[in-house]
């Protein structure tokens, strides 16, 4: 277990160096949309792509888009807790 965690640090040090840690950060925000907001949420929206530290989200319909936007938020909140850093500054719904 020692040399896994081991391992572990000296590719988290080399992502750091390479500048790649924050494209991987806002790729998992990408990817794991869906698990964070949970199966109501991820049925009527998707994230696209995170720019800058805006999220943007594909919502079904604006009656979703608007209801989300009320939500924006809890759901920015959400994701950074869930990647333990701060990767969402803003959610853009579309």
């Amino acid at each position: 277990m020692a040399k896994a965690q081991v391992i572990g640090n000296v590719f988290t040090q080399l992502f750091r160096d390479l500048g790649i840690d924050k494209a991987i950060q806002q790729n998992m925000a990408v990817s794991r949309w869906s698990e964070i907001v949970g199966e109501r949420i991820s049925e009527i929206s998707e994230a696209e792509r995170i720019e800058n530290g805006v999220l943007f989200v594909k919502v079904s319909s604006p009656v979703w888009r608007n209801e989300l936007v009320f939500m924006k938020s809890n759901l920015i909140s959400s994701v950074n807790e869930a990647l333990a850093k701060t990767v969402v500054r803003d959610i853009k719904f579309t």
